[in-house]
């Protein structure tokens, strides 16, 4: 395994984790701003941000490990679908952090996009995860060999 497949293997699974501490992190500010108005019977937008600010700043910091695992991607050589699939993954943080997470706040009925998109970002990257600890190698020779009679 070459030094890009060892650090991509390591990245993805720090990236697949912390889709899953993002999602908690979701789960906290929806349940602070809720503990917040039960207490108040009122919130206050810097209240409500304030739940929300470690999801909104872990999200960025996994963006920008997003763009490093699909650098790594790129320089590790996977056959084209594998990298293509690296690429998309990309694609749905971006959208994630620059169109969906904007879109809900000014339009709260597309706000549902951002935890779908997460949804799919979840699954990629857990299918990324598998590949390459499964112990096959991912985006090349992970298929075994068949036999033929």
């Amino acid at each position: 395994m070459n030094a890009a497949r060892a650090i991509y293997r390591y990245l993805v699974l720090v990236v697949f984790v912390g889709v899953v501490v993002q999602v908690g992190l979701a789960g906290y500010g929806a349940f602070y701003a809720a503990k917040k108005v039960d207490d108040d019977d009122v919130i206050s937008k810097h209240t409500f941000e304030h739940g929300f600010d470690p999801h909104s700043a872990f999200g960025y910091i996994l963006g920008i490990i997003a763009l490093i695992l699909f650098i790594v991607a790129l320089v590790a050589r996977f056959d084209a679908r594998f990298r293509n699939l690296n690429i998309a993954l990309f694609v749905l943080f971006l959208l994630q952090i620059l169109v969906f997470a904007p879109l809900g706040g000014a339009v709260p009925g597309l706000g549902s996009l951002h935890p779908i998109n997460a949804l799919f970002i979840f699954g990629l990257s857990a299918y990324f995860a598998h590949a390459v600890w499964r112990g096959g190698r991912a985006g090349d020779a992970e298929r075994p060999a068949t036999t033929t009679a």
